[in-house]
């Protein structure tokens, strides 16, 4: 045998000792998962809620069984968060069978403009949006799936299985909604919503439309800077 040959024959053998890359079964754009490491994924088991306070909207006693969640990362600074806005609540009115909770966890100037700006967006923002002061529910959802850019959501299915991760911008997040939105039914803790918040909607309408298609592309990273998910 030539020492070429032996080479090869050893690369080889090393080869097929390693085993292969973990793939996601996820929706294009989902991170690779995998098992042990602590990743996030699709198919991983959705972490738990763990915010300071419910600020608008239905309340949410962590992740039930049978019911199915959008939990959407955003901030009010974030210009591409802030468009997803009015998307999400269209979402919520069809299907009311769910729970979409947009979650404040990179918020700059604290709790008191982000009040502000809810009650701003009046009946735009139907949907639940909780306040995440120190950042405790982004380290533990959006670290590790590796996510840096903001709006991103997560779609957790009834069993409470993380189904897709990514910008809710992008068009497989709608059709992966309603996929998971089938079979779905909203704890008694949530229904019947908070009227309330109703009435705080009512009285908080605005024209204030978001505009700016160039905004609604991409993400933007918690530093400020413009990403693409």
């Amino acid at each position: 045998m030539t020492t070429r040959t032996a080479v090869v024959s050893l690369v080889t053998a090393a080869l097929a000792c390693v085993p292969a890359m973990a793939q996601s079964e996820g929706s294009p754009g989902t991170p690779a998962g995998d098992a042990g490491s602590g990743r996030l994924a699709a198919g991983s088991k959705a972490p738990a809620l763990n915010v300071d306070e419910v600020i608008k909207g239905k309340p949410v006693e962590g992740l039930q069984e049978g019911t199915a969640y959008v939990v959407e990362f955003w901030a009010t600074w974030c210009p591409p968060c802030v468009t997803s806005i009015p998307h999400l609540t269209k979402l919520q009115k069809k299907h009311k069978n769910i729970v979409i909770m947009g979650v404040a966890g990179a918020e700059r100037a604290g709790k008191e403009p982000l009040d502000a700006f809810i009650k701003k967006q009046g009946s735009k923002m139907a949907y639940t949006v909780a306040y995440d002061s120190d950042r405790s529910m982004w380290n533990a959802w959006m670290t590790p799936a590796g996510q840096n850019g903001i709006p991103c959501a997560f779609i957790v299915d009834t069993e409470g299985t993380i189904s897709w991760i990514g910008n809710p911008h992008d068009k497989a997040f709608d059709a992966e909604v309603a996929k998971i939105a089938k079979g779905s039914k909203l704890p008694k803790s949530a229904k019947g919503g908070s009227k309330a918040n109703s009435e705080a909607d009512d009285a908080a309408k605005t024209d204030d439309e978001p505009k700016g298609d160039d905004a609604s592309k991409g993400g933007t990273g918690s530093d400020g800077a413009k990403t693409g998910n």
